[in-house]
């Protein structure tokens, strides 16, 4: 039988101490939470802006609430630029890739339903699971991108969970 311990735990263990990151020592979490109503003039391509993060923040959720958008309609949920800082995108689908919002979610998981923000990503700061070499203290938005035409109207909500790394 073995015993493992977490890095966390063991940190807490040694002699001396370690410290821990503190972004995964339970520190307080922080949740931003945004609402868009969408209509069928929503197509392809359309962003939907939810939440804004800094680049430092570790995310922990990101939870997709909807109405049930009648016969069609699925996003995207991503990372872009901010508007000021030109607004491009990073990584379109880095949380979630074609959510359907066809039936009504309430608070959905989809932080790591894409694959692309995986399990070893969770204790990251957003700018590393992003693959960067360095913090670009920026912000980013968390943003959904439609991938099929919304089918009729609706409210969509995403509510992100995280802990700032750069507080």
């Amino acid at each position: 039988m073995a015993n493992i311990d977490s890095t966390i735990i063991s940190n807490r263990n040694a002699t001396p101490r370690v410290a821990n990151d503190p972004w995964n020592d339970a520190r307080l979490k922080t949740t931003g939470a945004g609402e868009v109503e969408v209509s069928t003039s929503e197509t392809v391509g359309s962003q939907l802006r939810f939440v804004r993060v800094r680049s430092a923040a570790v995310i922990k959720q990101v939870l997709l609430s909807c109405d049930a958008v009648a016969v069609g309609g699925a996003v995207n949920i991503g990372v872009y630029r901010t508007a000021d800082d030109g607004g491009a995108v990073v990584d379109a689908d880095f949380f979630a890739s074609a959510a359907v919002v066809t039936s009504a979610l309430v608070d959905s998981n989809v932080a790591h339903e894409s694959g692309v923000y995986g399990i070893e990503d969770k204790n990251k700061p957003m700018w590393e699971a992003l693959g960067l070499s360095e913090d670009p203290n920026v912000w980013y938005d968390i943003a959904g991108t439609v991938t099929t035409n919304m089918g009729g109207a609706g409210t969509l909500m995403l509510e992100a969970t995280y802990v700032d790394g750069a507080s």
